[in-house]
């Protein structure tokens, strides 16, 4: 036994590479970045620990205010606000990049195939996920998505149900458990016939485990909603993955088509259980090419689904050698690297990770400033929880906004379309990012005379 530990424990070209790109993955875990959603996550957090209760209408805008809201983060929230309470940044910045890490190693754990391919397709990993490390909790989606994956290849799918009813209180994209249950059902039809009952009714179970949860049965009329009016305002990570950064995707979708025509007369011979993940690699690639925010749950699916459609029996069987003493300095060198650059980037106390987004001037002009406040969308989530008395105008959370707010929000920002909202809703004070159309167009509106400016904002007051 002890001869075996020994062996495993010796490092080959296989291990030294991945344990360098794991200290690199580990490294993040502590660089994880703050954004806008961080700090409404928060405030809502914080909303309902001193108040006991969860969030049924909504309290934070002056917009919105009274409209009837169904929180669908509140677990996440109240756990993000009570590690924000009792380790402040650095600890809810190690929590949410831990929930990337265990995605990325867990979907890398599913991997099989030579070294060499592992080390691609944990690559592949490594950038597709990246986008999504942030502190929000769409990283604990994901790290529940490889969960569910688990369960489907260990054949433990009665569990999938009680994940999802965990996942629909944490972040709505619990829709893609729902996915997974239903391509092992859909394998079941297709394939495994004597499993349909069990299979059908496991999905059903996931599907109705999604309405234990604020949203209610409401949960999927207000998914395709959300999903609408992001693409009528044409945000960011609702386009198609068509930049440079998505060439990653866009190989591995190839890939997979590729692959899978060319193994087709094979599938049979797979288990149920790779069959399903293929399904539901090939059900994600499809969400994926309409909204890149996507790509990142594609990703540690069709990993292990891609290792598995090639063969690589004749590889297999090359034993690696050990490496020297110099790949043992490599490593230290390589922790100790991490270290040195984790500790540099938390010097300012986590500015540079957005943990400070708004300057102490900033706060204060806003806060002498008269109701009612002018935001953009992408600072409502800051001022919510730096003024949390002060109402906001808007902020990222869609759900929670009428589309046409949202459009007249949008145009303010992009075009400076500013007269008719500031009339409809008595802006009084208007906090616009530097160098906009909008700060051109109120610099010259002689009602408005401007009181703070840095590189990234201006605030200006009605002075009549």
């Amino acid at each position: 036994m002890i001869a075996s530990i020994s062996r495993r424990s010796v490092l080959t070209d296989e291990t030294f590479v991945s344990l360098l790109l794991f200290i690199g993955l580990g490294a993040f875990v502590w660089l994880t970045p703050a954004q806008n959603d961080t700090w409404w996550h928060l405030r809502h957090g914080q909303a309902m620990w001193e108040s006991g209760s969860l969030l049924r209408t909504e309290p934070f805008s002056h917009t919105a205010f009274g409209r009837e809201y169904r929180n669908s983060w509140w677990l996440s929230q109240l756990t993000f606000y009570g590690l924000f309470t009792w380790g402040g940044p650095l600890l809810l910045t190690v929590f949410a990049g831990a929930c990337g890490f265990v995605a990325v190693y867990g979907s890398w754990r599913l991997i099989r195939g030579p070294w060499e391919a592992r080390l691609v397709l944990l690559l592949f990993l490594m950038i597709a996920t990246a986008p999504e490390w942030a502190v929000r909790p769409q990283v604990i989606s994901l790290a529940l998505m490889v969960l569910a994956a688990y369960l489907v290849v260990h054949d433990r799918t009665v569990w999938l149900p009680l994940v999802c009813v965990v996942w629909a209180n944490a972040h709505p994209q619990v829709i893609f458990g729902v996915l997974l249950a239903g391509a092992v059902a859909f394998e079941a039809l297709v394939w495994s016939r004597a499993r349909v009952v069990r299979d059908v009714l496991i999905a059903a179970a996931c599907a109705a485990a999604v309405m234990v949860s604020p949203g209610g049965w409401h949960y999927w009329t207000e998914a395709v909603s959300t999903v609408s009016m992001s693409r009528a305002l044409e945000l960011q990570e609702y386009r198609a993955p068509l930049d440079a950064a998505s060439i990653p995707f866009w190989i591995a979708a190839i890939t997979l088509a590729v692959m899978t025509w060319a193994r087709r007369d094979t599938l049979r011979n797979w288990s149920r259980n790779e069959r399903a993940l293929l399904i539901a690699a090939w059900l994600l690639a499809v969400a994926s090419v309409g909204a890149s925010r996507n790509v990142a749950f594609f990703a540690v699916i069709a990993a292990p689904v891609l290792s598995r459609l090639c063969t690589w029996q004749e590889v297999t069987q090359r034993k690696l050698p050990p490496v020297g003493r110099l790949a043992y300095v490599m490593i230290a060198l390589a922790v100790a690297a991490a270290v040195l650059v984790v500790r540099a980037r938390w010097q300012d106390g986590g500015e540079r990770l957005g943990w400070r987004p708004l300057s102490p001037s900033l706060i204060e002009a806003v806060r002498k400033c008269p109701d009612r406040l002018f935001n953009r969308l992408e600072d409502g989530g800051y001022l919510m929880w730096a003024l949390p008395s002060r109402p906001i105008f808007i902020d990222s959370r869609i759900h929670a906004y009428p589309l046409n707010l949202l459009k007249q929000s949008r145009e303010a920002d992009l075009h400076g379309e500013y007269v008719d909202v500031f009339r409809e809703y008595g802006i009084r004070c208007a906090v616009v990012a530097t160098d906009s159309p909008l700060a051109h167009r109120l610099e010259h509106d002689h009602a408005m005379r401007r009181t703070y400016g840095d590189e990234q904002r201006i605030v200006f007051e009605r002075s009549e």
